[in-house]
């Protein structure tokens, strides 16, 4: 896993070490060092879309256990 991820714009990154959002800003610290740390040969990890979940198709664990009463 590599220190930052990509996000699913160029807006912002995410730092894996406490999933700070960082956004896309030169002024903002957290970008300066994300930048320094791709000059220096970083390569962030790409962005992975969310799971396709259905909120109305989530069972229990006693569901997935079969030992729903």
């Amino acid at each position: 896993m590599a220190d930052y991820r990509l996000t699913a714009t160029d807006a912002a990154v995410i730092r894996t070490e406490d999933n700070a959002g960082i956004p896309n800003d030169p002024a903002n610290r957290d970008w300066q060092t994300y930048q320094q740390w791709l000059a220096d040969g970083g390569v962030p990890d790409p962005y992975k879309p969310p799971l396709d979940v259905d909120p109305f198709n989530i069972r229990t664990a006693a569901q997935i256990l079969g030992v729903e009463n």
